[in-house]
């Protein structure tokens, strides 16, 4: 079904991204690939400006940096850990990535004070993902999670590092309601530029 969205026009938007966090240009790149390689069958193409400053009125800003040392834990049991890896601001348009939780996620020990040494492929796969996720909640405009594919809720050490991609899909429903955000973005965005 999704072939069907990805023969219709592409939908191709910029998204600055800055880069706070410790991360090899390499990681960042190819993780900049792997979000595109989950929209790319609905005929969403990310055009990514590295730090350009020139972008006016985005449709989204990516920050990735380190998360903030006196962040509210929330999410285990054990309130010792928090398992969020990001973070949407829908009225900002602003998302963020905590590339060291990435790293712990990727890991699989949560309670590690000092950054794990992971596989870069490993890492970029999972931050990509994230990265993916995030942006489904902005474009959905979605709050909450689904029950299954790119928009539920947590996402297994296994699944979150694995080479498939078959967790990691949009409804087709979801696919619609994202691109048909995207083309209001442009629309609108084209209009400012007037």
């Amino acid at each position: 079904m999704l072939s069907l969205l990805a023969a219709m026009t592409a939908i191709a938007v910029t998204v600055p991204v800055r880069v706070a966090a410790p991360l090899p240009a390499d990681v960042l790149q190819s993780a900049l690939e792997e979000a595109d390689s989950i929209f790319r069958p609905g005929g969403v193409v990310w055009e990514w400006s590295l730090d350009s400053g020139n972008d006016r009125s985005p449709a989204v800003m990516v920050h990735v940096e380190q998360r903030p040392s006196d962040f509210v834990v929330f999410g285990c049991s054990r309130d010792r850990h928090d398992h969020r890896l990001g973070n949407t601001h829908l009225g900002s348009r602003r998302i963020t990535l905590w590339a060291d939780q990435v790293a712990r996620a990727v890991d699989g020990n949560w309670d590690r004070a000092e950054l794990p040494d992971v596989d870069d492929g490993v890492l970029a796969r999972a931050l990509g993902r994230v990265l993916a996720h995030e942006l489904g909640h902005l474009f959905l405009r979605l709050n909450g999670h689904r029950d299954d594919g790119l928009m539920r809720r947590a996402f297994p050490h296994r699944s979150l590092t694995s080479r498939s991609r078959r967790g990691f899909l949009l409804s087709k429903s979801d696919m619609e309601k994202l691109r048909a955000s995207l083309v209001r973005y442009s629309s609108v965005a084209r209009s400012e530029r007037k």
